[in-house]
Formats: structure tokens, sequence, C-alpha cells
């Protein structure tokens, strides 16, 4: 996978993550993604790349991390029935910022963003594509660790 298309997304997500929430974040090294193996993530934000690449992103983090950011974002008093919805959201919206802010510092190449979508629960299931690597990107928050997978060919 172009380091080209990788770079974009690691920046755009340690500045949207220290715009948005005021957390700095540290990346650790990429690696590629076994799908076939289960994972730890509880939310997934994920979208669709269209254009001169094709591919998935998706933003992973625990509930616990979600719902501290939903905190840090000013939604302290939240009653815990709306907790994981407003969380869903919360990881849609910043999957989204994310892919825009990547997408549009990549000259020369034309790519589209789909609207994004949650998927919640344990270990539940990414139907990646099967012929083209995932590339996790770990990153390490004082609140815990996220990951930002992406998948382009």
């Amino acid at each position: 996978m172009d380091v080209k298309i990788i770079n974009p997304f690691l920046s755009a997500t340690l500045n949207t993550f220290q715009q948005m929430f005021q957390i700095a974040s540290t990346n650790k090294e990429p690696f590629v993604v076994d799908i076939k193996t289960g994972h730890p993530w509880e939310v997934s934000g994920l979208l669709g790349i269209t254009g001169d690449y094709s591919g998935i992103v998706a933003v992973r983090l625990h509930k616990i991390l979600a719902y501290k950011l939903l905190e840090l974002s000013g939604l302290k008093e939240i009653p815990e029935e709306e907790k994981l919805e407003l969380s869903q959201e919360l990881v849609s919206e910043f999957t989204n910022i994310v892919s825009g802010n990547a997408v549009s510092s990549i000259p020369g190449i034309n790519l589209n963003v789909s609207p994004p979508v949650t998927i919640t629960g344990k270990d539940h299931i990414i139907s990646w594509p099967r012929n083209y690597p995932v590339v996790g990107i770990p990153f390490i928050t004082p609140y815990g660790p996220y990951e930002v997978d992406v998948c382009f060919k």
C-alpha cells in the first residue's frame, strides 16, 4: 500500500484528535491487520473511498474512550441509555472529519468519501476486501488506545 495514501490519514488523525478533544495522541508502528482473527475494539466508524483509489477507512476504539470523548466534547451529564448512540455519532463524525482532511491533503489524486457508518459490539465484523492488505495504525492517548485501519486498491 502506498505511503502517500497512508501518511495523510496518520497526520489527519493526529491533528483532528488534538483539535477536537485537546488530547495528544502518539502513533505506533503501522502493521498489516489479520482480518481472519478477532479484535479488541467495541466501536468502529467506517467509510468508503472511491475515485483514483477505492477502499475502506475505519476508526476503531473501546467504548470507554468513546465515552471519554463525549465528556471532552462538553457532554458530561448524559443519561446512560443515550451514551452509546451519542458515542456512535461522535465516532462517525470524527471518522468523517479525519477522512475529509486526509483526502483533501493528497494532491493530484481524485478521491470521494462516502457518508460514515458506525458498527458497535464486541467482536463485530467488518467485511474487508480479501485481495488487498488492511494496514492498522495504532494510537495511544492518556485515556486509552485507538486504531485507524485503511485498505485501498
